[in-house]
């Protein structure tokens, strides 16, 4: 085997470690996208039931006034 064919077969050899490496870097990434979606969307809940939860809060404080008047 000559020093061109080593070459050429240490090149695709390290090519292919390299794309294999770039997938499971894209798939970390993903995942990590993933997960912070996630989170966002707990989040976004969370706000939206406490805010929903004060404005019963308030409705009620405003009946309650009205009530007594």
């Amino acid at each position: 085997m000559n020093r061109n064919t080593r070459l050429q077969k240490s090149l695709d050899m390290l090519n292919k470690s390299l794309e294999a490496l770039n997938m499971a870097i894209d798939q970390q990434h993903l995942a990590q996208k993933a997960d912070d979606i996630d989170q966002s969307v707990k989040e976004f809940f969370e706000v939206k039931t406490f805010l929903a939860m004060q404005k019963m809060k308030e409705n009620s404080r405003e009946w309650r006034s009205n009530s007594t008047k």
